[in-house]
């Protein structure tokens, strides 16, 4: 089950990219997209501590680390991958950012103790190659700033999915985000205003797709920090790999992205890779 919930986080993930460069192009400016996310998955959040009651135990205890997160590493990594997005096409984006596993293998290694099993490690560099390889092929207009972006929201990713692993021991995922989604929330809106890039009006076009990332974005954070609790922090990257094959399918449907051979054989050893970590499950 706890795979299966990974999975699903990864494609409301997928479709995250393609409904904010739906929004972009309605003139909303990603400070905007990523309060209204923030706001929105907070108060959710909230409403769900509300309705679970004591269901859901506090994180008391791990507050000083989860603001410290929630403030620093989280919306860091979150705004440089959708800044990317606004140079970059939405494929290449996603695809280059879940490279992020290389980094979760030697960062779960170091920080956690969670030794790689050979099959793993193998599993391990057949995805990443064939998302290397889906990278490669993507039309891209060489903005060194979006790939710069990209890069420290793949080791944001990878250091914030460990951290999760760690903290997810001790706390429930609704207790975890309720702290971490107001204090990022509270980042965008001051570093928005800051700079003058907040603007609430927007159309309906924009409306519907700022709601679905939000929509999207709640559910997969709290699918992936249950499913941490009972699977490895490196297995859940490799499963969370489906994510750039959603993301490079939905820009080629939607947004008119290109397919090339070598970039469909990508996809294919993606979800080879994926496939099989499910067949050979790690206890």
């Amino acid at each position: 089950m706890a795979s299966l919930f990974i999975l699903i986080s990864a494609f409301l993930y997928g479709i995250s990219p393609i409904l904010a460069k739906i929004a972009y192009a309605s003139g909303v400016t990603p400070f905007t997209l990523l309060s209204l996310r923030s706001t929105v998955g907070a108060l959710l959040v909230w409403a769900g501590l509300v309705v679970t009651r004591g269901a859901a135990p506090s994180a008391r205890g791990l507050l000083l680390p989860l603001v410290a997160l929630g403030t620093t590493v989280v919306p860091l990594q979150v705004f440089a991958y959708f800044y990317a997005l606004t140079v970059l096409p939405a494929s290449s984006a996603s695809v280059i950012v879940n490279t992020a596993p290389v980094h979760v293998a030697w960062m779960g290694r170091l920080l956690l103790g969670e030794a790689l099993r050979p099959f793993d490690l193998t599993i391990l560099l057949v995805i990443v190659s064939g998302a290397m390889l889906v990278a490669g092929q993507t039309p891209h207009g060489g903005h060194i700033l979006g790939f710069a972006g990209l890069a420290v929201s793949t080791l944001g990713s990878a250091f914030y999915l460990v951290a999760q692993r760690r903290l997810v021991r001790n706390a429930h995922p609704l207790a975890v985000l309720a702290v971490i989604l107001p204090c990022s929330a509270m980042v965008y809106w001051i570093g928005g205003l800051l700079v003058g890039q907040i603007d609430l009006a927007m159309p309906l076009t924009g409306m519907l797709a700022v709601g679905g990332v939000t929509v999207a974005a709640a559910a997969a954070s709290i699918l992936v920090l249950v499913a941490l609790r009972a699977i490895l922090a490196t297995r859940a990257a490799l499963l969370g790999m489906l994510e750039p094959v959603v993301a490079v399918v939905c820009s080629v449907l939607l947004l008119g992205d290109t397919m090339t051979w070598l970039r469909a054989t990508g996809i294919g050893v993606v979800l080879f890779g994926i496939a099989a970590l499910q067949i050979r499950r790690t206890p």
